[in-house]
This record gives structure tokens, sequence and C-alpha cells, in this order.
């Protein structure tokens, strides 16, 4: 116990310096803090990151770092969809070439709340005092940024169209109408860094050749929406107690339902198939995310790892929700265990080696997920 109090007070020490350096507009290192600042926005990314090569680490990291910050903006209650809009396509303006940076860094920091400059929360940091990490970005090669600008301005311009669409509906309409909305509304934000991962892999290796990458970007965007259905999966709570709703509300209409009835007791059993149709649609993808895991070359396991730990976690996940018969209910989180992220982390070391061995690891946890699905429709 008293380790552990000097660890967390040592963590706050850090914290504290941290920001007392951004405050004065002072870091040596923008690199160490970068490395600090990921493991304060997303633990299990920070985890995820440091299996990759160093030179592809630094690209990776700089690169999420920047799509956090546009999750940020999307994600933020206070704004309104209009502002979220202009600030959106603000930040992606900042990936154009040839620009003065300064000047235009700067009317973007100043369209954010001023309050975000020494905010509480790690995500306002990082955007406001974002040229931090935008130092770094300038510094690696020219290939890579623009591989890296692509997607971030792609996944900033969609999640504007989706900001505007949520400024002109009706309170009580779908936020997403259709599943192809859905689909879409994925792509923008998850299925862009699943093409933007492919292309830097490939800058990364020779082994990933012209014929290797199309198949990989064949698969790259299935890879992205299904980490993001599942993470919508994970967040109906959440996502719910912030009066936001992915679900289509064509889906919900099929059960008479919307999305602010969705979470109600009374409604589970009308809302349950809902939640096991998407469940089944976000297999399908992880099915094809094992497939561009396998794609990869096996002389490159640290690139295979980083995409097989948040694979296996997602299935995981997947399984978790079916099995719980009162996923849908306030009080129940769904979420796996350390233990099973541990295990997960284990045992694709031994087996990323071979694909066989990784389709057989897979294929079990898909007969344990297609087991809870059948266990609900014929009870």
């Amino acid at each position: 116990m008293p380790a552990m109090i000097a660890d967390s007070t040592m963590a706050t020490r850090e914290e504290r310096d941290w920001k007392e350096r951004l405050l004065a507009n002072h870091i040596d290192n923008p690199r160490d803090y970068a490395s600090f600042v990921l493991g304060k926005v997303s633990r299990t990314f920070a985890l995820n990151i440091h299996v990759l090569p160093a030179s592809l680490r630094r690209q990776v990291l700089l690169a999420y770092l920047f799509c956090r910050m546009a999750d940020t903006l999307e994600d933020d209650t206070l704004l309104l969809p209009q502002v979220k809009t202009g600030m959106l396509r603000g930040f992606a303006g900042l990936f154009r070439e040839g620009i003065g940076f300064d000047a235009q860094f700067h009317d973007f920091q100043s369209s954010l709340p001023v309050e975000w400059k020494d905010s509480e929360k790690w995500d306002h940091l990082l955007l406001y005092h974002s040229h931090w990490i935008f130092n770094e970005y300038h510094q690696i090669g020219p290939k890579a940024r623009a591989i890296i600008a692509r997607c971030v301005v792609e996944m900033c311009n969609g999640m504007a169209e989706f900001a505007h669409k949520q400024h002109v509906i009706a309170k009580d309409d779908a936020f997403i109408e259709t599943v192809e909305e859905l689909d879409r509304y994925c792509y923008f934000v998850a299925g862009t860094v699943g093409i933007m991962l492919g292309e830097l892999f490939a800058t990364h290796t020779p082994l990933i050749g012209a014929s290797r990458l199309r198949k990989l970007k064949a698969l790259s965007v299935s890879f992205g929406l299904g980490l993001q259905l599942t993470n919508i999966l994970k967040d109906i709570q959440a996502d719910g107690e912030r009066n936001i709703s992915f679900i289509p509300g064509a889906m919900l209409r099929e059960r008479n339902l919307n999305a602010s009835v969705l979470l109600l007791p009374q409604n589970r059993r009308e809302a349950e198939p809902v939640l096991h149709a998407l469940i089944d649609k976000a297999r399908l993808h992880l099915e094809d995310a094992l497939e561009y895991s396998c794609l990869l070359p096996r002389f490159e396991p640290r690139l295979r790892l980083f995409c097989l730990w948040p694979l296996f976690m997602a299935v995981e996940t997947l399984v978790l929700a079916a099995e719980n018969q009162n996923a849908l209910r306030p009080e129940v989180k769904v979420k796996i265990k350390r233990e099973q992220v541990e295990r997960i982390i284990r045992i694709t070391g031994l087996a990323c080696w071979s694909n066989f061995l990784l389709r057989r690891l897979f294929r079990k946890r898909l007969e344990r997920l297609d087991a809870a699905l059948s266990a609900y429709l014929t009870a």
C-alpha cells in the first residue's frame, strides 16, 4: 500500500509539472510530452503502441493524438453543433502544407473555449496546446506527414458533416438514420484510421509490396468499422447519459423505439434484438480484421501484435455484451477485465507467427459469441 501511494503522488507531481510547462509555454522535449499525454488520454492505446518499432511508433503516436483531438471536439457536449463544425474544419486546415502555420494555429486556438487552456481534463489541454504536437509532426518525413494529414482531414470533414446534421435534426429524431449512414459515420471516425495504418505500415517495411498493400486496403476500412461498432456497443450507456445515440433510427422504429426510450427498463426486451443485430454486424467486420492481421508479414510480428491486441479485446467485449442479458441496464458496464487483457497479450504473443493458430483462437471466441446469441433467440 505505501508503494501505491508513493506512485500516485509521483504521478500527480508529474502531471502538475507538465501542466505548469504548458501554461508557461515552455517544453524542452515535445517528444517526451507526446508520450506522457498519450497515457493521460488513452491507457489502452498507450499499452498498444509500445509494441511498434520505434520509428513507426512515433508516427502512429502523433497520428493517434491528432485523431484524439478531433474526437475531443466531436464528443464535447457543451459545444454547439454549429460551433463544432467550424472548429473541426479549422483543425483540418492546420494540416495544409505551405500555410503560415503559426498565424493559422493562433486563429484556431482562439476559437477554443478559453477555460481549456488550464482545464482539469487532459483532452482539453492536449488540444489547446496542440502546437507542441504539431512541432513533432513537422519533424517527421513528408511521406508520413501526407498519410497522416489525409486521414485527419477526411476524419474532421466527416465529423463536421455529422455535427451539422446533429444541429438540424429535431430533438427526438435519430442522430443516425440508417445502417448505411452508421457505416458512413464509422468510416469517417475509424475506417480512415485503418487506411492510414496500412499506408504507414507499407512505408515502414519493404515486405509490404504493392500487391499486399492492395489486399490490406480492401480490408482496412472493415477493420476500423469493427472496432468502432464495438466501442459504440460498449458505450451505449455512457452515450445515453450525454443524450446521444449512434443506433440507427430505422432499427429502433422496427421495435417501436426511439433513442430517448431505448434504455428504459420496461423496453429492455424490445431493445435487446437491436443490440444483438449490431453485435452480429460488428462480428462480421472483426472477421475481416483478423484476415487483415494475417496479411501482415510474419517477419513483422510487432505490426501483427499492434493489430491483434485491440482485435481480440474487441471480440471479447462482444462476447461479454452478448452473454450479459443485463448489458442495457444503467448499472452494468460492458468492459473486459485486466486479466483478460493480460491473457490476450500473452496468447497472441505466442501465436502471432501462425495464421492457423490465430484463426483457431479467434474461432473459439466466435463460437462463444454465436452460442450467446443463439441462447437469447431460443429463450
